[in-house]
């Protein structure tokens, strides 16, 4: 029997995502809703991070009379060999 065939025979629904292991491998089936071709269909817009991940500080927020000066950087920075030693 095909996957074809196996499909054939469920139900399945535009839109909806399907996970199931079998024989100990994870697989997942996503329905695309007809219609749809190309590349908008290999995924949602659930896989799409809409959310910020960081703070960004918003412009009016800088120390006044702030001055840069040249001096050693604070921090050890380790030597990286050229090649695979």
């Amino acid at each position: 029997m095909t996957l074809a065939e196996a499909l054939a025979q469920v139900d399945l629904e535009p839109g909806r995502t399907y996970d199931c292991v079998v024989k100990g491998q994870r697989v997942t089936v996503r329905v695309v809703p007809a219609g749809t071709i190309g590349p908008a269909a290999r995924y949602d817009e659930s896989d799409v991070m809409l959310d910020a991940w960081c703070d960004l500080k918003s412009e009016g927020t800088t120390i006044p009379n702030a001055q840069a000066r040249w001096g050693q950087i604070p921090i050890d920075i380790p030597e990286i060999p050229q090649d695979d030693e």
